[in-house]
């Protein structure tokens, strides 16, 4: 199994909201919302760690 397929077939799926009133709604999508913004912030840190640790490396290696 290629590993595009094993990925694909272990995501996680979401459930469908339950039914709920419009005020349940909001503060559901409200946290739905702030819950996005940190998985933003954690996927863009571990981005930057990587790209850092890679910038110290060539700087390392260029000033020996």
């Amino acid at each position: 199994m290629d590993p595009l397929s094993l990925v694909a077939a272990h995501m996680l799926n979401r459930r469908p909201p339950p039914k709920m009133n419009a005020a349940a709604e909001d503060r559901y999508y409200s946290d739905d919302f702030i819950i996005t913004l940190w998985r933003r912030r954690l996927r863009l840190l571990g981005l930057m760690a990587p790209a850092a640790g890679v910038i110290l490396l060539v700087i390392g290696i260029v000033q020996v």
